[in-house]
């Protein structure tokens, strides 16, 4: 995707949101006309992100499960967990999400931990970044982070979902 739209991310959102995401959606209900409830799993702590897609998808009904039942994501594992789900892989190397790995929206914790899990995923990415002139953290290309820089475990990173969307809607 880096490639073809040659472009990493932009103050609205990284393009592979507007494609792999806004568009299959926007397919979808296109194809089934009919209303539609979204379920989302945002924790006890994202009520912002719930009102903010409320707001910005105000003509279908939302659900939100973790909130209402007063639930953060480590809660929702242990749920998962003990009804024999087997979570992805990510959340048990110490990832806070699922999202594509190498995700364009990681910060600096995060790029490290991803260059000394999947170096290959780093050092593709650190290509793509020199051959489009762009970085993914503002202000450092991948090739000259600091393996001491960030910590995941407080960088804030979104999990990819529809909200990617909320910056580039209308755009």
């Amino acid at each position: 995707m880096i490639e073809r739209t040659r472009c990493i991310n932009t103050p609205y959102g990284a393009p592979c949101t507007e494609r792999l995401k806004k568009r299959v959606r926007m397919q979808w209900e296109r194809e089934h006309p009919d209303h539609h409830t979204y379920v989302w799993g945002f924790d006890v702590n994202e009520k912002d992100r719930a009102e903010s897609i409320e707001k910005a998808l105000s003509d279908y009904d939302h659900e939100f499960p973790l909130i209402d039942n007063h639930l953060i994501k480590e809660e929702a594992h242990g749920i998962a967990y003990k009804l024999g789900l087997k979570r992805p892989i990510l959340y048990d190397m110490g990832y806070k999400n699922n999202n594509c790995l190498g995700c364009v929206k990681g910060g600096m914790g995060y790029w490290n931990k991803i260059r000394r899990d999947f170096p290959e995923v780093f050092a593709r990415r650190a290509k793509q970044e020199r051959e489009i002139g762009h970085s993914c953290i503002n202000g450092v290309f991948l090739d000259e982070l600091d393996p001491d820089r960030g910590n995941i475990n407080t960088e804030i990173m979104e999990d990819c979902t529809i909200a990617c969307q909320l910056l580039t809607w209308g755009k």
